[in-house]
């Protein structure tokens, strides 16, 4: 299908994404989402593809959810919950594609777009770009089940670090806490990335394909019960006037008055 939001190119068995809304700095809404899925649809029988790479147009990987595309969700509760499925079953269907996925993070990867590159196999980060988690700024907290997943990659107190403070994580410090795989120069990180695919594209596919299985069920011990509560935790969440103060805030460019309520 064409893509809107998406430029997507194939060379041999390795299929490249670029998520492709420069002038919104390649930021997630609902119809990137939609072709997503759409193109996760397509490749999951898909057997001439064998590596699926991520990246971002420009120098930018993503600068997460569209904020004016969430306006809408404070508009009726049952609309976050629903919201919060979908991104469920977005970085599900991402996690247990068949295909090896790496997250090419040529720039900076801010909420959605850092929930991306955590949800594949593998990430490689430009030494020039940093990943963000301002969620706790405007009133909410990591979601899409991102929470338990970061926890898995760095730990319970350097993932209460990261949500609880937002500050950025440069390079350098995320591949010393274990959030991206490896690190290089920007004009690097494409060939950094083909180099770690052709090395995984010479092993025995199945083999491949069976370890992955392996170890994302031995990971995902104990998500199941709270990825049922987060969506009603958020729903929760905008209940209270927190996050719709936190995003006009955000939008005003003044300091949000948050009243806990």
């Amino acid at each position: 299908m064409p893509y809107k939001t998406l430029s997507v190119s194939k060379k041999g068995s390795t299929l490249t994404v670029k998520l492709n809304r420069p002038a919104k700095f390649n930021s997630v809404n609902e119809e990137m989402l939609d072709e997503l899925f759409h193109l996760f649809k397509d490749v999951q029988g898909d057997n001439s593809v064998k590596i699926i790479i991520f990246a971002g147009t420009g120098k930018i990987f993503s600068y997460g959810a569209d904020i004016e595309a969430l306006d809408h969700l404070a508009e009726n509760s049952m609309i976050v919950r629903a919201a919060q499925r979908n991104g469920h079953d977005f970085m599900r269907i991402l996690e247990n594609l068949e295909q090896v996925t790496f997250a090419a993070i040529n720039g900076p990867a801010i909420v959605a777009g850092l929930a991306l590159a955590m949800a594949c196999d593998f990430r490689i980060m430009s030494d020039n770009a940093y990943l963000s988690i301002p969620e706790a700024a405007v009133g909410l907290f990591f979601t899409w089940g991102c929470t338990p997943r970061l926890t898995a990659l760095v730990g319970p107190s350097m993932a209460k670090e990261l949500i609880m403070t937002c500050q950025a994580v440069d390079a350098e410090k995320a591949l010393r806490i274990g959030l991206v795989n490896r690190i290089a120069p920007y004009d690097q990180v494409m060939n950094t990335v083909n180099e770690m695919a052709v090395q995984i594209g010479s092993k025995a596919p199945l083999a491949i394909r069976m370890a992955k299985k392996i170890v994302n069920a031995s990971a995902a011990v104990g998500f199941g019960d709270l990825f049922l509560c987060e969506p009603e935790l958020v729903e929760r969440l905008y209940l209270s006037k927190d996050p719709i103060e936190g995003v006009q805030a955000f939008v005003d460019k003044r300091e949000p008055r948050f009243t806990g309520e």
